[in-house]
């Protein structure tokens, strides 16, 4: 099981390039899924302990299941996306975060999502600051939320569809 609060995630070492599909995924469907069941309280409680090692694979989370989405052409996991985003960093509005929102955005422009109502939903089992910054998101100007403009290309690997940082 993933313990967000390990400063060393020595299990997650690769985890961002791994494979689509990886077991791993499924210890942070879980992860997440009962962050969504516990909602702000439980999202709150995480973050008081979370490293940035575990925010680092929250963020990896976020963009390899934004990849899956558009490979699978189902937007289920897009809500899990942004919920570990949140908690990966964006609650604190930090950089590597507001990177991983383009592959997010895109995803959903892809598969026709509404991203506001996405974020609403996502809003209400993240709280507060992590509310804001997904609304701020939506402030910025289109050509500041392009996959360009976050260093980040659409494009394919051995098994397809997949998002990928360019330095």
């Amino acid at each position: 099981m993933f313990d967000p609060s390990d400063t060393a995630q020595r299990r997650f070492a690769a985890y961002g390039p791994a494979r689509l599909p990886d077991a791993r995924d499924d210890d942070l469907n879980a992860f997440v899924d009962d962050l969504i069941v516990g909602g702000p309280t439980i999202v709150a409680n995480t973050l008081a302990t979370i490293s940035n090692r575990g925010r680092e694979v929250l963020r990896a989370y976020a963009v390899r299941m934004a990849s899956l989405v558009v490979r699978r052409n189902d937007p289920t996991q897009l809500l899990s996306a942004v919920i570990a985003n949140v908690v990966g960093g964006l609650d604190e509005n930090m950089h590597e975060s507001l990177l991983a929102m383009a592959p997010i955005e895109d995803g959903a422009r892809r598969l026709n999502v509404d991203l506001p109502q996405l974020f609403e939903q996502a809003s209400k089992i993240v709280g507060h600051p992590g509310t804001v910054n997904l609304m701020m998101w939506l402030t910025r100007k289109p050509e500041d939320r392009t996959l360009a403009s976050m260093s980040y290309a659409a494009g394919t690997d051995f098994d397809g569809f997949r998002y990928r940082y360019e330095r």
